[in-house]
């Protein structure tokens, strides 16, 4: 009877350790370098690449390496632009040429960069992917203070 009592003490022990880890992880400061390239990801996701009018990608079951591919390939068949200039000139685009894509083709996106597309995907996985609804203050972040467009989600 001690003994389960010690190792369901042990277990709890164990799992407020680990939860208090990844709450501290998740609360850790931005490198400078970091936080530079989040700042430089959202500015590539909302000017240059113009997906401040997106479908919230908050709910995505894409790993980073899915995701990356989907801002260099687009999605054939679907309003999502490729930004990748050699997307589909070969196989590299989910194993497809323009020849195998037809009709469905996505249209082409403004081009970015390897470097542009990697801090677009660590801002999105930062601040967007996997965090639930958007808030008032996620619309201000991502908009800035003198916009309106924030206004509907005020409370």
């Amino acid at each position: 009877m001690k003994s389960t009592r010690l190792v369901l003490a042990a277990a709890a022990l164990l799992a407020f350790l680990a939860a208090a880890t990844a709450s501290a992880r998740a609360q850790a400061p931005l490198s400078p370098e970091d936080a530079r390239t989040l700042e430089f990801g959202k500015e590539i996701y909302k000017i240059k690449a113009n997906c401040q009018f997106a479908l919230s990608l908050r709910k995505t079951a894409l790993n980073r390496e899915q995701f990356a591919e989907v801002i260099k390939c687009g999605r054939p068949g679907t309003g999502m632009p490729y930004h990748d200039q050699y997307a589909y000139t070969d196989k590299r685009c989910y194993g497809m040429t323009r020849d195998d894509v037809g009709k469905n083709m996505p249209l082409l996106g403004e081009s970015l960069s390897p470097r542009e597309i990697d801090a677009v995907v660590k801002y999105l996985f930062a601040k967007a992917v996997g965090r639930g609804e958007s808030t008032y203050q996620d619309c201000v972040d991502f908009w800035g203070t003198e916009t309106r467009q924030c206004e509907p989600m005020k409370k």
